[in-house]
């Protein structure tokens, strides 16, 4: 398996030595419309509850945190990012300690990620999978899919060393009132997820509500089905200063990657 990056000739790792980071926002607003998505790290969603489901309380209480108390709210999880749910018919029919049963019932729940760096590849079997996957770009270079959790770390390290010169030198990246005591730079990386904006889960479903609830915890990683001939692999970096997650003040960044191109095929 390999990962693959699209690009054009001079932009290339293996001759630039550079990887350009962008950011959930910038993908909104970028002009390039084969790869432009205006609801980039944001959905909704229509969530049906077909015949009787049984949920776990904790992903009760977070699916419809401030429109249900059940007395324990301050125990449900927490997620990165903005939600809100509307809920169009709900029948609880019995539960326990543990779960709550719902029935026939919908809501739609509407998620919206924290602004961050991203850096998007495509997960392929073989080179010429990815050859037309973005046909403005004139380019490709390749990644064996087994080094993905090392470009992460490199990568990591490489955004938090520009955080912290870019601190020094005045060209922020964060923001510059914000100290940055106990920095450090978190990547999560996985294919990502493209699901439908309507979801049925019954007690019979493969797709269970505890499995939809995970795929939607980080919305940095769920595209619609539009988008699925990408074969997206994403490398997602949260900022993290103390207790605090810290937010980046530009579109896009460029990183020095020299050590990275002879990892490129």
């Amino acid at each position: 398996m390999l990962l693959a990056k699209n690009c054009f000739i001079k932009d290339n790792l293996k001759t630039r030595k550079t990887i350009k980071l962008g950011t959930l926002y910038e993908y909104r607003k970028i002009e390039s419309a084969q790869i432009v998505d205006s609801g980039e790290g944001k959905y909704s969603f229509l969530l049906k509850f077909d015949g009787i489901v049984e949920i776990e309380r904790p992903w009760f209480s977070l699916m419809f945190q401030g429109a249900i108390g059940l007395g324990d709210d301050e125990h449900h999880p927490r997620i990165p990012g903005a939600m809100s749910a509307a809920i169009h018919n709900l029948e609880m029919v019995g539960g326990n300690e543990q779960n709550i049963r719902v029935r026939n019932s919908s809501a739609s729940v509407h998620r919206e990620a924290l602004n961050g760096f991203i850096f998007c590849m495509s997960q392929v079997r073989k080179m010429r999978d990815a050859v037309g996957l973005f046909p403005d770009y004139d380019d490709c270079w390749y990644m064996t899919a087994t080094k993905a959790h090392n470009l992460g770390v490199a990568l990591s390290v490489l955004l938090r060393d520009r955080i912290t010169s870019g601190r020094d030198s005045g060209n922020h990246i964060v923001d510059p009132c914000i100290p940055l005591a106990n920095l450090s730079v978190h990547c999560r990386h996985e294919p990502v997820s493209y699901i439908g904006r309507e979801i049925h889960i019954s007690d019979a479903s493969l797709f269970t509500a505890d499995q939809f609830m995970r795929k939607i915890w980080d919305m940095a990683f769920v595209k619609p089905p539009s988008f699925l001939a990408e074969k997206e692999y994403r490398f997602s970096f949260t900022i993290v200063a103390g207790d605090k997650i810290l937010i980046p003040i530009v579109d896009n960044l460029i990183l020095n990657a020299e050590q990275l191109a002879d990892w490129a095929l």
